[in-house]
């Protein structure tokens, strides 16, 4: 087996006892990078400006990055933390971009999964932050958080089929006739109120059971009764010029 070189000084980690101090600027690789064009799907081809930037140990950057996203997609925990540490020992931006790239597989590899995952990636962001050159137990704390959860890759797969589909020619939004409440120009046309918008405009679907609404059918009686003498149009705006 290959020994992995040592780390540089500059890139010297105090494991226990305090923080790492970062390099102050990243490698760059020599050799040129093309570019694929795209086609449908939001960034799958786009040039990676990382791919030109190596590790201390002569990783590039974007490898890293894919690395750390499939190790985490596959629950490979020690994979995981290796790429976080080497991007976090890279450079501050690099560093910088490991949380980007969490808070990414939060949502998109992670989903509902676990769905607090967003925030406490930025929690931790924040508490990395807080000690002088980035606090690496809080960025090795992310990454195994996200690594051990259950993942749900819904949401990607609906946004990319959804932009996809879109862009094809193949999908757009519909505008149903309960769209057109009392918030919009066309509602207020077909003289719906807010009698209408509590009985349809509101309603909700998958509601919690037992949910009690006496105060939205108090409020639909008030309301009919106010449109029944006055109508539905709306009350004058303070913002309306009366001149």
């Amino acid at each position: 087996m290959r020994a992995t070189p040592p780390l540089p000084r500059r890139a010297s980690v105090a494991f226990a006892l305090g923080p790492f101090r970062l390099p102050d600027a990243p490698v760059r690789r020599t050799e040129g990078n093309g570019r694929m064009s795209r086609r449908h799907g939001p960034g799958h081809f786009t040039e990676d400006p990382y791919a030109q930037i190596v590790s201390p140990h002569g990783i590039p950057v974007d490898d890293l990055v894919s690395v750390l996203q499939k190790a985490i997609r596959r629950s490979e925990v020690d994979n995981a933390v290796l790429a976080a540490y080497e991007m976090c020992t890279t450079s501050p931006d690099v560093a910088e971009h490991l949380w980007r790239r969490l808070r990414l597989i939060a949502v998109e590899d992670v989903g509902t999964g676990l769905p607090l995952a967003p925030v406490l990636i930025e929690t931790l962001h924040r508490n990395f932050e807080a000690r002088p050159g980035g606090d690496w137990m809080m960025a090795c704390h992310a990454v195994r958080l996200l690594a051990t959860a259950p993942k749900d890759r819904t949401a990607s797969e609906h946004a990319d089929w959804v932009a996809t589909m879109v862009e094809r020619g193949d999908a757009l939004v519909e505008v149903p006739d309960h769209a057109h409440c009392v918030h919009t120009k066309a509602g207020q046309e077909l003289g719906r109120g807010l009698t209408q918008w509590w009985e349809n405009g509101a309603r909700v679907h998958d509601e919690l059971p037992g949910a009690e609404h006496r105060f939205r059918d108090e409020l639909i009686r008030l309301h009919r009764e106010d449109e029944t003498e006055n109508g539905t149009e709306p009350p004058p705006s303070r913002w309306t010029r009366t001149d």
